[in-house]
C-alpha cells in the first residue's frame, strides 16, 4: 500500500472513530480559518482518494478481526 501522510493516517483513524468525514477532517487538519463548506469538500476529496479508501477498509478489517478474536476469547 502507498504511504499516507501523518495527517491522512490521522484522518482515517478519526473517520473510523466518529464515522463523520468532516469531523475527522477537523480533528486531523488545521481548519480554524476554514468555512464548513470548504471542510466538507476537503473531507469528501479525501474519501474519494483511493489510498485513503484502501486504508479505511484495512483499518475496518483490523477492527473486525480484533472484535472476532475478543468474542472467541470470551466464549
Amino acid at each position: 500500500m502507498a504511504k499516507l501522510s501523518i495527517k491522512q493516517e490521522k484522518f482515517c483513524n478519526y473517520y473510523l472513530e466518529c464515522g463523520n468525514a468532516s469531523e475527522a477532517y477537523r480533528r486531523a487538519y488545521s481548519c480554524s480559518n476554514m468555512k464548513d463548506e470548504s471542510i466538507n469538500r476537503k473531507a469528501i476529496e479525501l474519501l474519494n482518494n483511493g489510498k485513503i479508501t484502501a486504508r479505511v477498509k484495512e483499518l475496518q478489517e483490523e477492527q473486525k478481526n480484533k472484535s472476532v478474536s475478543y468474542t472467541h476469547l470470551r466464549a
